[in-house]
């Protein structure tokens, strides 16, 4: 299903939370393993807006964040038109969609190396110090140091502590001197959110051969139900995390890219309530620095703006000390909100 629009209004598919969703023609199509893997947490409603922000978004995307990217984007396009590389994104955000993407596998591949080796290193060596400490007090007598070296401690640095060095190390230097090689541009969307056309849309592995773009699955926002999925850790800790679920077919999206799994419940919650702010076209977009750039260009959004007097640059020309209020205030209203 694709809906068309045109370059001002929002396509008739758009979500809007005052209009009854029509009901399922067909039966659900949902194997009961499909609905035991992805809706075993509890359902998540669609009524009235918390009107608070997961403490994520605005920690990520700031006045001064949101000022770099536009200067970058207006970079790369300047660059792009005087004669330079080509600028084709196939993610981001705005207020037209959320077109998410991520690096291609070979990339994960040398930043796992880099900063895997980095962490495991950090946190490891210092424990390994003190055991090596402890275990020469504990030495019979006629040990020497040169022995317990070489058979104690020289394989440990060899075989186990050398590589992590390696892997940090050439990682960092590809990382430094050949980043196009490190960071290389994504080759298709995995998913988009679209606020004009109100469709939720799936892709193929764009890893694949020729997938790259194709779409998976496509239906309104109206069709799927959110759901807030838990799963322990060995320490006992919970992990929350959002997954939209369509309603009759197999398909589950999870929303951890943009806020990760947490062990702060309300975050979820909270980012619940931003995604269906942000489809729902009778709400303006949410008032955060990440969408300020896009409200002008939104017909609820600067109706909205305008009948309120908002200031069109009320974000961008924010200080950081204000900011920072902004964002205790927010994290204080998400904690003492009563959530359903």
């Amino acid at each position: 299903m694709t809906a068309v629009q045109d370059d001002f209004d929002y396509a008739p598919t758009a979500y809007r939370s005052n209009r009854k969703s029509p009901e399922f023609a067909e039966p659900s199509q949902q194997s009961t393993l499909f609905r035991k893997s992805w809706t075993m947490g509890p359902s998540l409603p669609k009524g009235k807006l918390s009107g608070v922000y997961p403490p994520n978004f605005l920690k990520t995307w700031g006045p001064q964040e949101v000022r770099e990217d536009e200067e970058n984007l207006g970079r790369f396009k300047t660059e792009a038109e005087a004669g330079g590389e080509p600028f084709n994104p196939v993610g981001w955000i705005n207020g037209d969609s959320i077109r998410y993407a991520t690096l291609p596998k070979v990339s994960w591949a040398l930043l796992w190396m880099q900063h895997g080796g980095r962490i495991l290193f950090t946190w490891l060596f210092p424990i390994f110090l003190l055991v090596i400490v402890f275990g020469w007090t504990q030495l019979p007598e006629y040990m020497n140091f040169q022995k317990y070296f070489w058979d104690g401690i020289f394989p440990f640095l060899a075989y186990f502590f050398l590589p992590m060095l390696l892997c940090w190390g050439i990682g960092r230097f590809l990382e430094k001197k050949y980043p196009k090689l490190v960071y290389q541009e994504p080759k298709g969307p995995l998913w988009e959110l679209n606020r004009r056309t109100g469709m939720v849309t799936l892709f193929k592995n764009p890893e694949k051969k020729d997938q790259s773009g194709e779409i998976r699955g496509q239906a309104p926002f109206h069709e799927w139900d959110g759901y807030l999925l838990s799963l322990p850790d060995h320490q006992g800790n919970i992990w929350y995390r959002l997954v939209l679920v369509h309603k009759t077919q197999e398909w589950a999206l999870p929303m951890n890219q943009l806020l990760a799994a947490t062990t702060n419940r309300e975050d979820v919650l909270a980012y619940w309530d931003l995604i269906r702010q942000y489809m729902d076209v009778t709400k303006s977009l949410p008032d955060i620095p990440l969408f300020e750039a896009r409200r002008q260009l939104d017909l609820t959004t600067r109706a909205q703006d305008e009948k309120k007097g908002r200031d069109p640059l009320y974000w961008r020309t924010m200080n950081e000390e204000d900011y920072e209020a902004i964002k205790r205030e927010n994290r204080t209203d998400l904690a003492n909100h009563l959530w359903r």
